[in-house]
């Protein structure tokens, strides 16, 4: 797959009003707490595969409402996100009879609120939180180069997880984290599955994957010193603990 090269553009913006926001994740507030669809406090840290993050440099993939962003920071990191811009989003599933314009605008007025989520956080703690735009599958030089790269349960949502995977590793000295949803009928095998099939109109996640793809898959990519973890975080909506599974890998033991 060829992917024509993209400008990297660091985004500033003021802080949004809060009813123009739409929080992804539950966050604690000075009035309070505001509750997402995931909320990720109790067990950041095993969601984040244990990482020491202190004077490391992140580049982190799909910030959403920037929770993990901050949390690094606040562990001593010096984040970058990287967000796809407007215009591309992220990956929608070809399904027969679905319009994909229709959904598109609906998404961004859904995506525009958690994107302001992010600013919102971002003048509330005073972050100094680098958000960048560009082609997260193939990532420029001029976006620069990292300690550790951060992939946290949005690869489900990409066309080519694999070659985001590469692109990122190419930018990244040390480290590579991966979170996903775990799905145990996948056994012990490398593998991923597709999930969207023409009875089951899921239009926006593609993929559930085997812990161990990802461990070949960053071996693959030169980080051959891998471990994995299951952890367990809420789903808000149902307050269900959900199954995750976090693959580190370094490039040095």
């Amino acid at each position: 797959m060829t992917v024509p090269d993209a400008p990297v553009t660091q985004i500033e913006k003021p802080q949004p009003a809060f009813e123009d926001c739409q929080f992804y994740h539950t966050v604690d507030l000075p009035n309070g707490t505001v509750h997402g669809q995931w909320d990720l406090r109790p067990n950041v840290d095993a969601y984040l595969g244990n990482v020491d993050f202190q004077d490391r440099s992140v580049l982190e993939i799909g910030p959403a409402s920037g929770f993990l962003s901050f949390h690094m920071e606040k562990h001593g990191a010096r984040v970058t996100a990287l967000e796809p811009s407007m215009e591309h989003l992220w990956d929608v599933v070809p399904l027969r009879n679905f319009s994909t314009d229709k959904w598109r605008k609906e998404f961004a007025t859904h995506i525009t609120g958690v994107r302001n989520s992010f600013w919102y956080l971002h003048h509330l703690h005073k972050s100094q939180v680098r958000l960048i735009e560009t082609v997260p599958e193939k990532i420029p030089d001029a976006a620069g180069d990292f300690d550790i790269g951060i992939l946290a349960a949005v690869l489900l949502h990409t066309r080519s997880p694999f070659l985001i995977l590469e692109s990122v590793a190419q930018r990244v000295r040390d480290t590579i984290v991966v979170t996903e949803l775990h799905d145990v009928t996948l056994g012990e095998q490398s593998v991923c599955r597709l999930l969207p099939h023409p009875d089951f109109e899921n239009f926006d996640t593609w993929w559930s994957f085997s812990p161990a793809f990802f461990v070949n898959a960053l071996r693959l990519l030169g980080f051959p010193h891998t471990t994995v973890n299951v952890h367990y975080q809420k789903r808000e909506f149902d307050g269900a603990l959900i199954t995750l599974f976090t693959v580190v890998g370094r490039r040095h033991a």
